[in-house]
């Protein structure tokens, strides 16, 4: 008598992690069949649940949302945690085809870097850096950008502001 149970298929753990269910178990199918058809539903699955749970479960991304508020920046949330999306679903299907295994900690953080990224091309940097208490300096949108996604490791404004002049 055989007891294994069949396989899921990509199309019902993408629908279970749409649930708030299988989240570990999407991850190994993504590390063990990237390649596969139904990949691309599943990573997408993934990130949609990612990036909305960045608020409860990634400190780093709470501060920066934090400073970003503190800044009186009015910044499009929801939209831009949308456009992370697909950036993470990429991202997740690029870390599949490395070989390994994902850990939840390694994709939620890759949440918040996205999430973060795509929320400082709206945020004023001048308005940010000020409210931090740092001297005025003038970087690319895209340097902003990445300093503001390395800032998602901070803990602290403190550790946000040398994030931020430090890249």
């Amino acid at each position: 008598m055989n007891t294994t149970k069949p396989r899921k298929t990509a199309a019902q753990l993408a629908r279970a992690v749409d649930d708030g269910r299988g989240v570990g178990e999407a991850l190994r199918h993504l590390d063990r069949h990237g390649t596969e058809s139904g990949a691309v539903a599943v990573a997408e699955a993934l990130a949609r649940f990612l990036v909305a749970r960045c608020d409860s479960h990634h400190a780093g991304w709470r501060v920066v949302r934090q400073v970003v508020v503190d800044s009186a920046a009015h910044a499009p949330w929801e939209k831009c945690a949308r456009r992370a999306v697909p950036i993470v679903a990429r991202d997740l299907l690029s870390l599949s085809q490395k070989g390994g295994r994902t850990q939840l900690a390694q994709a939620q953080h890759i949440a918040a870097l996205r999430r973060a990224e795509q929320i400082a091309k709206h945020v004023d940097q001048a308005a940010v850096v000020a409210d931090l208490g740092l001297d005025q300096r003038s970087v690319s949108p895209e340097e902003w950008q990445a300093d503001l996604g390395a800032a998602v490791k901070a803990r602290s404004r403190e550790q946000v502001a040398r994030a931020v002049t430090f890249g």
